[in-house]
């Protein structure tokens, strides 16, 4: 009898978790699972998460993203509190995959979203299916949206690769309608850390690219002097978590995926590789077939189809 009911509670917990997959647009009930244990480890976080989805209907939802090396996973492991996230030299080529980390902060709860792998020394090595693949799983597996984006950039000057994640993620992905916050990083050994920003240059030009706020400060992690950019490293987070609750959106706004918007994107990803692929009419049909042309398998042009629907 113990085994039947094992067994019977066993495909009524992996039922109850397709429907959550199926619900959130993820791609298995493993996600689903991994979200749901990091969720509920306490009482207080499952109260948390019933309270925000009856109020918002959702969880909010913030996009990291920026070159490699820019140090997105430090900073998502500095807004959790803790180390969620891998944190990777930027040495490896191309993978443009995306890491989702739970956390909360006042109450609220916040899913973290890390895109990896997406950098300039990718360039010339994708293939054309390879990108495709990249890119509709990106979508599905986010078509919920972001409430914002945190744009990751080095203390520095303005490089291509900044404009063009800005025009791939911003611009193109999310059309300007969602909420972005720069977060300059390694400004530790500035005093104060926000100096870079106070300099009218700087500011001028970072007027184009339009962000909502923009955050210097340290995600460092660790070495020789952790004791001396620990305080630097607490007052960045207050200053992130403050900026990115007066900035963000309400609700996520969803992804709508169109077959517009999967030609823009996939335009932006042949202007971010440096490849010559890029598609210029509307029709559909043809799209389709251009890609076909370049390699990309019918299982990838139909999972173009199942997104679209």
């Amino acid at each position: 009898m113990a085994g039947v009911a094992s067994v019977v509670l066993d495909t009524l917990t992996t039922q109850f978790l397709r429907s959550i997959a199926k619900e959130l647009d993820m791609e298995s009930e493993t996600s689903a699972m991994n979200i749901l244990r990091a969720y509920l480890e306490n009482r207080n976080n499952m109260d948390m998460v019933l309270k925000q989805i009856e109020r918002k209907g959702s969880v909010n939802r913030i996009l990291v993203i920026g070159q490699t090396g820019a140090g997105k996973s430090s900073l998502v492991n500095l807004l959790a509190g803790k180390k969620v996230a891998k944190v990777c030299d930027g040495a490896n080529g191309c993978t443009f995959k995306f890491e989702t980390h739970q956390c909360d902060y006042n109450g609220e709860l916040f899913e973290l979203i890390d895109t990896v792998g997406l950098n300039e020394g990718s360039k010339g090595t994708v293939r054309p299916k390879d990108a495709m693949k990249m890119l509709i799983k990106f979508i599905k597996g986010n078509k919920r949206g972001f409430s914002c984006i945190i744009f990751v950039m080095p203390k520095g000057r303005i490089t291509e690769s900044f404009e063009k994640n800005h025009m791939l993620f911003c611009q193109t992905l999310l059309n300007g309608q969602t909420p972005a916050i720069l977060f300059l990083s390694h400004c530790e050994a500035d005093e104060p850390m926000n100096t870079w920003i106070n300099n009218e240059e700087n500011k001028i030009a970072l007027e184009l690219y339009g962000f909502s706020d923009v955050v210097c400060g340290t995600a460092q992690e660790g070495g020789r002097f952790a004791q001396i950019v620990e305080p630097l490293r607490n007052e960045t987070r207050r200053c992130l978590w403050e900026s990115i609750a007066r900035n963000m959106l309400e609700v996520p706004r969803p992804i709508e995926p169109t077959m517009h918007l999967f030609k823009q994107i996939w335009n932006s990803f042949c202007d971010f590789f440096g490849i010559n692929w890029k598609f210029l009419t509307d029709q559909f049909a043809s799209f389709l077939e251009y890609l076909k042309s370049l390699g990309v398998d019918q299982e990838t042009l139909d999972q173009i189809n199942i997104t679209l629907h």
